[in-house]
């Protein structure tokens, strides 16, 4: 008797192997779902069996199984069950059975199944239901159970599981369009909760889900989604950003409410435009094309008139590739929806979202161009408050902006709203990258005087920050780079921010670039080929504006930085100033409460001004020279001359006459003359006494000063004493009023030096003592005189047994010199005593020496 096939009985087939699901045993459990499963799937016999037959006979049996204790039980009665569903034909008769089973035990608030891989088994067989019946509406009715399934399976812990339900949304929003929507809600929590997963490829599908899920959606599932998508912008990895761009891209093409929400989605698509990954770039730069090609199409009645009119590039525009009108419309349409926001956002903590933000700015300005102009007071606020980042990054990126903005938006509009934030340093950073990319016939008229202006008042000018002052020179140098030959029109108020920065510059490389453009304010006024013409013109207002009480002046107050970098820097150029110099001078020089500090730099500054007469005074008119020098030495140099207590009074005495020094230092006539800046030859020599009557006045006053500080408790000061009755010797002796009454006065208080503590002051003294006796009279009378001349020979001779060998060496050469005063005097003076002395050989080269002179 042969087998019953298995459609003719399938109860009868099957029984035996049903019997043993009844077993205790799990081996025997799993052989006869093993068996089961082979009969009627594997068995040739079978091959054309009707399986619609069969399925309700055993189906209670298997979906049982579906909880059985034995996981391996389980997975065979899964398995059983997915090929049914493949062999089987579309009926939702089906399903009715099969879905509710597989809730209760993954799709209930407690999971039920303990084995991920059965979860994974069971998603896949659902995943199989969704793929086979999606050309029916037969799944309609068990939208509920699919809801239940896949929500809480969203969150199951393990990836694979993950995965596969994420294609299950995907394809059930396209397989229940017109249902999904009621119940998308559902399905967006639990999804965006694997937005935070470890794994890439888990992130990945969360955000083709949530992409599905929108599209199919109500408007709440967008709004819930929205921001957690613009977060995932952020993410670590490029595959996540990627999907996301594609995404967002997607719903700005096929959304049906994208009209409502452009200001949502246009900053996460043109953020993508921005992302260092250049496939992301190139995903989003396609997107954004499509979108702005398709919006006027979409438009084309509306946008018919500027289609008609559609110009091609402006001449002035930056260089990038232009956005299509589209895109242009959309984001004009909405920047001021969108700009707010990313002011809020650059007052956040996070530098990655700063510096998104800042990026954003610069394609919204690109697309928006003119459009941008009626939200220009939130973008200034936004570029100013960018420009302050302590992120690099995000200051680039300001800096881009703030050069579209020029680009873009007139100065009429942009300098009123940063005109008043003008003392801040990030404004001047703005300002300078927006006058990049103005234009210049916008900008050189009104706004270039104003900006100019401001600049230049003394409350900003004179601030001594490093960021303000390079932000300011920048501003100065943007300027003179876009406008060139029209800042002639502000040169006066561009020379007094740079000559102010330079005077007192933060620290040597902001200096450099203020004198950098001080330069180039030369070039472009063509006013000769050195710095001294620049200043030829204008250095009269830098004095003119010193104008504070200088007792209230410090070491970095501005007024004396500015007079000592005009008295060491302005060359030839202060010649014809000095009307304006002089009274500065004697106001901080001669007042004894000025700060000593403040005197001791300017002192040092006029030093070098009197050193350099050639230079400083060689375009000066004379009577304006003498008048100036008749200030300085009467009314600065001497009252600090006079000897007051106290170690600051030193210091000041030491500065003074180390000033008068440089005053009465002559050039000698065979010095060559210095060329000037404009390379012209001043062929006269500069004296500041060129004539008796120049000199002749001073020197009633100036004598007993020195006989005094010839004495002072200073060693420097004894130095520049003595150097200074040396000049002074000298001068007077060319000048024909050097008298017998001055010598007399002057070489014995030196005299006194030879027996100094310091051997510098000794030195100095032998010296201004051969200078002094050169210097005497034509008719000096040795006889008359001859007192002094003993007194100068007696302690001379002394000294030449001296016991520092190089002081002997300096006294006999100074009496070899000083010997032709009176040598019968010196003579006899020698031999009276030569058996005295020790340094024998030094009285007999000086006795041999004035024999030939007497002889």
């Amino acid at each position: 008797m042969s087998q019953p096939k298995l459609h003719e009985n399938p109860k009868g087939v099957l029984e035996q192997y049903l019997t043993a699901l009844q077993s205790e045993s799990k081996i025997v459990r799993r052989n006869g779902l093993v068996k089961i499963n082979e009969e009627i799937f594997e068995n040739p016999l079978n091959v054309d069996c009707d399986l619609t037959l069969v399925f309700p006979e055993i189906y209670a049996h298997i979906l049982k199984s579906f909880s059985d204790t034995s996981e391996a039980c389980r997975d065979c009665a899964i398995t059983i069950m997915s090929n049914f569903i493949d062999q089987l034909p579309l009926n939702d008769y089906y399903l009715t059975y099969i879905l509710p089973v597989i809730v209760r035990r993954i799709g209930c608030p407690e999971t039920v199944e303990e084995s991920e891989e059965i979860r994974l088994v069971l998603i896949q067989l659902v995943h199989k239901i969704i793929q086979k019946y999606k050309g029916t509406h037969l799944l309609t009715p068990f939208i509920n159970e699919f809801t239940s399934i896949l929500t809480k399976t969203s969150t199951d812990p393990y990836p694979k599981v993950k995965l596969e339900v994420c294609d299950c949304i995907i394809l059930l929003t396209k397989v229940l369009q017109r249902d999904f929507h009621f119940q998308s809600e559902s399905y967006v929590k639990p999804v965006l909760s694997n937005f935070a997963h470890q794994h890439f490829r888990v992130r990945v599908a969360a955000v083709r889900a949530i992409g599905a899920i929108v599209l199919a959606g109500n408007v709440k599932c967008f709004e819930m989604s929205i921001t957690p998508m613009a977060e995932k912008l952020f993410d670590e990895n490029s595959q996540v950003r990627l999907q996301v761009t594609m995404e967002v891209g997607n719903w700005m093409l096929t959304y049906r409410d994208r009209y409502s929400f452009w200001h949502r989605m246009i900053p996460l698509l043109l953020t993508s435009l921005s992302d260092v990954m250049a496939d992301i770039r190139n995903t989003a730069t396609q997107h954004w094309d499509a979108i702005g090609l398709q919006y006027m199409e979409e438009n084309e009645e509306d946008l018919k008139k500027k289609t008609d009119f559609l110009k091609d590039t402006p001449a002035h525009y930056p260089d990038v590739k232009r956005p299509n009108l589209g895109c242009r419309i959309l984001v004009q349409s909405n920047i001021g929806k969108i700009v707010p926001a990313i002011g809020r956002e650059m007052d956040g903590w996070q530098a990655d979202a700063r510096l998104r933000c800042a990026q954003l700015l610069c394609w919204l300005l690109l697309c928006a161009e003119e459009g941008a102009t009626q939200h220009a007071n939130t973008i200034a606020r936004t570029l100013h408050r960018g420009a302050a980042d302590d992120d690099s990054r995000v200051i680039l990126e300001i800096k881009r902006a703030s050069e579209l903005f020029g680009y873009f938006i007139t100065p009429d509009t942009w300098w009123p709203l940063l005109e008043a934030e003008a003392d801040s340093w990030s404004a001047l950073f703005v300002i300078t990258n927006i006058l990049k990319g103005s234009r210049s016939e916008l900008v050189k008229d009104k706004v270039m005087q104003e900006v100019c202006k401001e600049l230049a008042d003394p409350d900003r000018c004179r601030v001594r920050k490093l960021k303000y002052q390079t932000n300011m020179l920048h501003v100065t140098e943007a300027l003179m780079d876009l406008c060139k030959g029209d800042c002639v029109a502000v040169a006066e108020d561009l020379f007094i921010v740079n000559f102010t920065v330079y005077a007192m510059p933060y620290d040597d490389n902001v200096q450099f670039m203020a004198l950098s453009n001080l330069d180039k304010l030369r070039s472009i006024e063509k006013c000769g080929r050195t710095l001294t013409s620049l200043y030829n013109k204008h250095i009269r207002r830098i004095l003119a504006d010193i104008n504070s009480d200088a007792v209230t002046w410090s070491l970095l107050t501005p007024e004396r930085c500015l007079l000592e970098c005009v008295l060491l820097h302005s060359g030839s150029a202060m010649g014809s100033q000095l009307h304006l110099i002089a009274p500065l001078l004697k106001d901080s020089l001669a007042p004894p409460k000025v700060d000593p500090e403040v005197k001791l730099k300017l002192f040092t500054a006029l030093s070098t001004v009197l050193l350099q007469r050639q230079s400083n005074f060689k375009s000066c008119d004379p009577a304006k020279l003498e008048a100036f020098l008749k200030i300085v030495i009467d009314e600065v140099i001497m009252p600090n001359l006079v000897w007051s207590p106290g170690r600051t009074a030193e210091a000041i005495r030491t500065a003074a006459v180390a000033c008068l020094c440089s005053a009465l230092q002559d050039n000698p006539e065979q010095d060559s003359v210095e060329r000037g800046g404009n390379g012209d030859t001043n062929d006269e020599a500069v004296n500041l006494f060129p004539s008796k009557e120049s000199l002749e006045p001073f020197l009633d006053q100036m004598v007993p000063l020195l006989v005094g500080l010839v004495d002072d408790n200073s060693t420097l000061t004894r130095q520049h004493a003595l150097r200074a009755v040396c000049c002074l010797a000298t001068l007077a002796r060319q000048r024909g009023c050097f008298t017998v009454d001055i010598l007399h006065k002057l070489y014995f208080v030196v005299l006194k030096r030879l027996d100094d503590s310091s051997d510098k002051v000794r030195s100095f003294a032998v010296h201004t003592l051969c200078a002094l006796f050169k210097c005497r009279p034509h008719d000096y009378d040795t006889t008359v005189f001859s007192a002094h001349v003993d007194a100068l020979y007696s302690a001379m001779l002394i000294h030449l047994d001296d016991a520092d060998e190089a002081f002997r060496k300096e006294m006999l050469d100074a009496l070899l010199c000083l010997s032709v005063v009176d040598p019968r005097l010196l003579m006899k003076k020698v031999k009276a005593n030569i058996h005295l002395y020790r340094n024998k050989a030094a009285y007999e080269r000086l006795s041999s020496h004035i024999e030939k002179i007497i002889i």
